[in-house]
């Protein structure tokens, strides 16, 4: 994984698993790159929920095994407010909410 990258999170529930998806967002030869990294359950151990801690822990537990830390990545792109708002500022980042528009 290069030093420059945006990190793409989304989450969803199947029944009563909970999943996130994590992506990294970066140039290659003049080409942007997404490849997926990781399609896990968010919640692993009693005490994890579906708030901005657990989702945290899980982008550094990702991204941890690429050898980054959280504070590294150049922009954040997911649609939870909550967790925008957890990992932006602290890290003096840019922090964006993907709105889609409701389908009728």
């Amino acid at each position: 994984m290069p030093d420059t990258y945006g990190i793409n999170f989304d989450g969803w529930s199947n029944c009563s698993e909970h999943y996130l998806t994590v992506f990294a967002t970066n140039e290659v030869d003049g080409l942007v790159k997404t490849p997926l990294l990781s399609m896990a359950p968010n919640v692993n151990e009693p005490d994890d929920n579906l708030k901005a801690e657990s989702h945290h822990s899980a982008l550094e537990s990702v991204l941890a095994v690429f050898g980054k830390e959280l504070v590294h990545y150049l922009f954040l792109v997911g649609d939870n407010c909550s967790v925008n708002k957890k990992l932006g500022p602290p890290h003096e980042r840019t922090a964006c909410r993907v709105c889609l528009p409701a389908s009728t």
